[in-house]
């Protein structure tokens, strides 16, 4: 099957994204906003984020791209060792959203088509950061105000 990627993420005004396996903040409206854009489609993640998780997402495809290849996730999760093998998962939908964490936001960048951010306002206390993207993503599709945070959808 063919698919597109879709990178969805929350980061504040210095890009960060997580502390200490889980996220700097705790925003109820951010949550759902995820929960809206993500439900129905595949999420990648990568392990550390899955584990982070503690739990499946319902009513998405969870897949786990990992280097380990003795790596057992959550029953339910599908895991991955490689971006080729998505071509080969009968995925509930073509758009897979990429959720994290840092390490695959980095290596798969270069091949989001859309990027979705929840830019938090303020800065707050991280271990972990979202790449620079600004030049790589120059187009705002779309934008949402939210007392906390903005929502911008960037394309290429």
């Amino acid at each position: 099957m063919k698919f597109t990627l879709t990178g969805v993420v929350a980061m504040d005004d210095d890009r960060a994204i997580g502390y200490r396996g889980g996220l700097p903040w705790h925003l109820a409206e951010d949550l759902r906003l995820f929960k809206r854009i993500t439900m129905g489609h595949p999420i990648l993640m990568g392990r550390r984020t899955h584990e982070s998780m503690g739990r499946l997402l319902p009513g998405r495809q969870n897949i786990v791209l990992t280097r380990s290849l003795a790596y057992r996730a959550a029953e339910g999760a599908i895991v991955i060792h490689s971006l080729a093998e998505l071509e080969h998962i009968n995925l509930q939908d073509p758009e897979v959203m990429v959720i994290g964490g840092a390490q695959i936001y980095s290596i798969l960048l270069s091949q989001l088509n859309k990027l979705h951010v929840s830019h938090v306002h303020g800065s707050h206390e991280a271990d972990t950061f979202f790449p620079p993207f600004a030049g790589q993503f120059p187009h705002i599709i779309a934008e949402e105000r939210y007392t906390e945070f903005i929502f911008r959808t960037y394309s290429r």
